[in-house]
């Protein structure tokens, strides 16, 4: 490989920063929408569009783990990016005034824990902050 065809250290860190950005992003809409359901809200406060790109990018970033150019702090595999897909339909069905079923919140979880682990309760309520803060114009805390 000469040094033309090597990739771009620069690019690769943006690429890793975009990936861990989207899974952390889509881990706080998972996390608002779980809990707008347990309350009964009819109105989680999530933007159609945002679920779409959020878990549009998301399902990229781990077909990435699962293609072996990323690691994170699980493993990924494709019935994994299969769930994700499957949340992302029953997500956005339920943002638009559709069906909420039973499944959606137990599917919810177990895509946020493919994401980032046992762990990912902790992290979903920082990145419900961060989204929160970027939605409002602030700077994130």
């Amino acid at each position: 490989m000469t040094d033309d065809e090597r990739p771009d250290v620069d690019d690769i860190v943006d690429e890793l920063d975009w990936a861990y950005h989207a899974e952390l992003f889509a881990v706080g809409y998972i996390h608002v929408l779980t809990r707008a359901i347990e309350r009964g809200d009819l109105d989680p406060g999530i933007c159609p569009t945002a679920w779409e790109n959020t878990m549009n990018a998301v399902e990229l970033a781990m077909m990435d783990h699962v293609d072996g150019r990323m690691q994170g702090p699980t493993t990924i595999t494709v019935e994994d990016v299969d769930r994700m897909r499957r949340l992302h339909a029953l997500g956005a069905a339920a943002l638009s005034g559709g069906e909420r079923p039973p499944e959606l919140r137990q599917l919810a979880f177990a895509c946020a824990e493919s994401l980032f682990g046992a762990n990912w309760r902790r992290l979903a309520r920082e990145a419900e902050l961060t989204l929160h803060a970027f939605l409002q114009g602030l700077p994130p805390s």
